[in-house]
């Protein structure tokens, strides 16, 4: 499942892309679409315009020879309100094309050809007035000249805009045919990849449950296992330790009666059986004080480490004289952890750097303490590399160790320094605190150089505030 991660982020990735894609490339269609719509729209507005032009020119012709030909003044009623009407849609078709040269300069001979027309056609009316005749006279058929060549200008202003009204209709039904594809191809993606990543997610969470099922029944066998463990470990803590007793008894019994026959070689013998009977005790003893660490009725405190390494250095104090060891400390915070479990985990390492001191050289023993993040701990647990820790560092001047050895240091019973080495300890005392650091839900981790000394590093999880 883990190693799908990458492939189910590429996937939303990739469809991501695509679709924000053909999304700019469906508004871009779209934007083109509209652009030629307005376009449309504007010229059958600058035509409209064109027509209502036209037809108040031929209003006022109307009005101008039905006043002149009848005497009637109800033509002339709304004579001039045509004329406010001819020169606001001017006044419109001028804002219009103010884009288009050609049309701008149309419009501007438009404007004075109407202009002259409507200049004779007042002067027609005053002279009408004043002396009503049968025929319009010499103003109206020179207006009348003005008008005919407003209508020509009108006219190809007409076929200018018919032409570009036909080039942009067509256009527009392109685009409007594009987009409507293009958005129905869009719909089609979006619900190709929507089902696709939707197959793979429901793919995904198939092998999930399945890994999920796997899981429990593991977690099951894992359970009897460690049942089964305790089983073992309560037989060795009580049912091997009278045998182991009872041996002794016997040997030292058959030692008494060896002395008193003068028979040495009996002695040594039993005294060895003695000695190796002693032996397996301290390893039973040390093998049940690891599994019963998995197992407390302690509750968890506030555990202040700065008094716990205080006790610790006292319990220790003889060794530390004896060897005339040296301990620096910081500063140490409180942590929630079980108090005695706490104990034995100083203690633990403390005497370690104690035991592993090089000959002739006073132990050196630092401890610091700092927040830190969990990069050191990639290599066990990937998700911790970023987290906060509170981080106790305790460094000795000893014999260190080789780091390719890192993997054993931490596995009950493996001594490094072989079972005849002249120092002290069972090979037990690292992994308690492995396991007494898996119970706060920390890590322990260790660094060495030959004869250099070494780094053990206790990581408990911080949380800020």
């Amino acid at each position: 499942m883990k190693g799908k991660l990458p492939l189910i982020f590429l996937a939303f990735s990739a469809s991501f892309i695509i679709m924000v894609l053909l999304s700019f490339f469906s508004i871009r269609r779209y934007s083109t679409f509209t652009e030629h719509s307005d376009k449309v729209t504007h010229s059958n507005l600058v035509i409209r315009m064109l027509y209502k032009t036209e037809v108040y020119l031929k209003d006022i012709d109307r009005w101008e020879r039905g006043f002149l030909l009848t005497g009637d003044t109800s033509y002339l009623r709304t004579y001039g309100s045509t004329i406010d009407s001819l020169n606001r849609s001017l006044d419109i078709l001028s804002r219009l094309v103010i884009d288009d040269p050609l049309q701008t300069k149309n419009i501007i001979f438009l404007r004075k050809n109407i202009n002259s027309r409507l200049q004779f056609s007042a002067n027609s009316i005053r002279s009408a007035a004043n002396t009503p005749k049968i025929e319009p006279g010499t103003n109206y058929h020179d207006g009348r000249k003005y008008m005919l060549a407003s209508n020509g200008i009108i006219s190809l202003m007409h076929d200018i805009e018919d032409k570009s009204y036909a080039e942009r209709y067509k256009k527009q039904q392109i685009y409007e045919e594009l987009t409507g594809n293009t958005l129905i191809s869009l719909l089609f993606i979006f619900c190709f990849i929507t089902l696709i990543l939707f197959l793979l997610l429901m793919k995904l969470l198939r092998s999930g449950m399945v890994f999920q099922e796997e899981l429990q029944g593991k977690l099951l066998d894992l359970k009897r296992s460690h049942d089964e463990l305790q089983d073992i470990a309560y037989a060795i803590s009580h049912d091997l330790q009278e045998p182991i007793r009872k041996i002794q008894v016997f040997a030292n019994m058959l030692a008494v009666r060896g002395v008193s026959v003068g028979n040495e070689k009996t002695v040594n013998t039993l005294d060895r059986i003695n000695n190796s009977a002693s032996k397996m005790q301290v390893l039973i003893a040390n093998l049940v004080s690891l599994t019963n660490l998995s197992q407390t009725n302690e509750n968890r405190s506030k555990c202040d480490l700065n008094e716990i390494l205080a006790d610790v250095q006292k319990d220790l104090s003889g060794e530390i004289n004896r060897k005339k060891a040296l301990i620096f400390t910081q500063k140490l915070p409180t942590v929630d952890a079980y108090e005695n479990q706490m104990r034995i985990l100083f203690q633990a390492i403390i005497d370690n750097s104690l035991k592993f001191s090089r000959h002739g050289i006073p132990p050196k023993i630092y401890v610091r303490y700092d927040i830190a993040k969990g990069s050191k701990l990639k290599d066990i647990n990937a998700s911790q590399a970023t987290q906060q820790f509170k981080r106790i560092s305790i460094t000795d001047n000893g014999i260190g160790f080789d780091n390719q050895h890192i993997d054993n240091i931490f596995r009950i019973f493996r001594r490094l320094h072989g079972d005849q080495s002249q120092y002290e300890g069972k090979g037990i005392g690292l992994a308690i605190c492995q396991r007494i650091m898996a119970n706060h839900e920390g890590y322990i981790i260790g660094e060495g150089e030959p004869d250099e000394g070494a780094t053990f590093e206790l990581y408990f999880p911080h949380l800020p505030g």
